[in-house]
């Protein structure tokens, strides 16, 4: 994934939890907002309940590549932040894949 498709700075994250709408289902909430970019952008936050660092780098990297590869599925001129639930971490590619697109388009349903 490219940098700037990143959400990076404390500012924005908490800009973002404050004026979002939020989706859910049974492995991830996900916070939708609007920007002024042309392009989405993604942050990703994972609690220490996932375990130690590597646990939770992988599921990072799992979710970043699954963003990369689908990334003309997201909206332009939105921001994303993607908190999977901690019983991901057991999750395959594939199952990741098809939860994130789930909750997704769940999310361009109900604008």
């Amino acid at each position: 994934m490219e940098k700037k498709y990143r959400i990076k700075k404390n500012l924005e994250f908490k800009r973002l939890y404050e004026r979002s709408k939020r989706f859910y289902n049974r492995d991830f909430k996900i916070l939708v907002s609007d920007n002024i970019f042309d392009y989405p952008r993604f942050g990703f936050t994972l609690t220490r309940k996932f375990g130690k660092a590597n646990k939770r780098n992988r599921v990072r990297r799992l979710l970043k590549e699954i963003i990369r590869l689908n990334i003309d599925k997201f909206e332009n001129g939105k921001d994303y932040i993607i908190s999977p639930k901690s019983h991901t971490i057991e999750y395959e590619y594939k199952d990741l894949e098809n939860s994130l697109m789930h909750i997704i388009n769940i999310s361009k349903r109900n604008k």
